[in-house]
């Protein structure tokens, strides 16, 4: 049922395309769509100071992270707008995006488009794209309704070599595809002085001693993540605190309502498993511990790429008790693993994917 879904959604947008052909692109006419809004309102904001005339596609419930920006056409994001979303894609110069919207492998750019691509996260450990264990590349129809998605990107927004990598194996990216600019949504992490504003924090939440964040990424079908016993840890641990963040698309009561960034400025250490905040933690000089009690399963299912398998040892726990003994006994020694992911991740970063955008407008 889901493929027949698929097939009359692509009619409808091939439909839309000769509906449209004709509109004229608009030079001014910039189109973003927004499913993670820390990596795109940066760009949302920088380019409505600059006066540019924006649509914005995505979730009404994240419509109130843009809604102070004044005259900002914001669509609703589902099947129901389509007709919407490819009216508006049509007229754009320059479509910005953050995954994969499957209906890039329907619509039809013109010449003059181009579409870049930041990726939802500082990097990547867990395999994405064609080289996740998901996709049956036995299948031609399916690996050539994602290539038809992929291959509408024009460039792609990278913090460094290994996400390079990751592109080329996951996307067939090119070399010429990749703009060295860095993350814009890395760039308030370079901006402050992270252990006076992690002191700051401590302060601000009646915190003493360590702190450990507990931030464990998404299971496929909507699986929850094994919860790590609060009460436990911090006996424990008596110099930590532990706080609890899982991954969006899982409801639990005892995790907190802290936003990411901001766990990740309190924090002394970084608790994951296959997520790429592990990447991100490295900028702040935050090292990671892996707790991975189903990393046989993980890889069967979903995959882990050769960044992760390059982890030491010494960083992984496969059960409770040994992610407790690991803490008690190597705090002191544990270091950032990644910092190679962000030799173009700076203060300027930002600035630097403008720049790229208004290059394209002018073309």
């Amino acid at each position: 049922m889901r493929q027949i879904i698929k097939k009359l959604y692509m009619v409808i947008i091939g439909l839309l395309n000769v509906m449209y052909a004709k509109k004229k692109v608009q030079n001014n006419h910039i189109v973003v769509l927004m499913t993670f809004v820390e990596d795109v309102r940066p760009i949302i904001e920088a380019l409505y100071h600059k006066g540019y005339k924006l649509t914005v596609i995505g979730d009404v419930t994240n419509y109130k992270y843009i809604q102070h920006l004044e005259n900002i056409n914001f669509i609703p994001a589902g099947n129901k707008q389509v007709l919407k979303h490819i009216k508006v894609l049509s007229t754009a110069k320059v479509i910005v995006i953050d995954t994969y919207y499957l209906m890039l492998g329907g619509f039809k750019k013109k010449r003059s488009q181009k579409i870049i691509q930041t990726w939802h996260a500082a990097g990547a450990l867990k395999k994405f794209g064609l080289t996740d264990h998901q996709v049956d590349l036995s299948n031609p129809k399916m690996v050539a309704q994602y290539k038809r998605v992929y291959n509408a990107t024009d460039k792609y927004l990278v913090g460094g070599q290994p996400m390079e990598q990751c592109f080329k194996d996951s996307f067939g990216a090119t070399e010429e595809q990749f703009l060295k600019t860095g993350l814009p949504r890395l760039v308030p992490y370079t901006q402050i002085d992270v252990k006076q504003k992690q002191q700051a924090l401590k302060k601000q939440y009646g915190i003493e001693g360590n702190v450990a964040i507990y931030v464990p990424t998404y299971r496929e079908h909507k699986q929850a993540n094994r919860q790590i016993d609060k009460e436990r840890f911090e006996a424990a641990l008596p110099g930590y605190t532990l706080i609890s963040k899982l991954h969006p698309s899982i409801q639990a009561d005892a995790q907190t309502s802290i936003d990411l960034q901001t766990l990740m400025l309190l924090a002394d250490v970084i608790i994951s498993d296959y997520s790429s905040l592990a990447i991100e933690a490295s900028i702040i000089e935050k090292p990671t511990l892996f707790y991975v009690y189903d990393e046989q399963a993980y890889e069967e299912e979903r995959g882990l790429n050769t960044f992760y398998e390059a982890i030491p040892d010494e960083y992984k726990a496969y059960s409770e008790e040994a992610l407790l003994e690991k803490l008690r006994t190597q705090d002191t020694t544990l270091q950032p693993l990644f910092k190679q992911w962000h030799e173009y991740n700076t203060s300027e970063s930002l600035t630097q994917v403008i720049n790229e955008i208004e290059k394209m407008v002018k073309l």
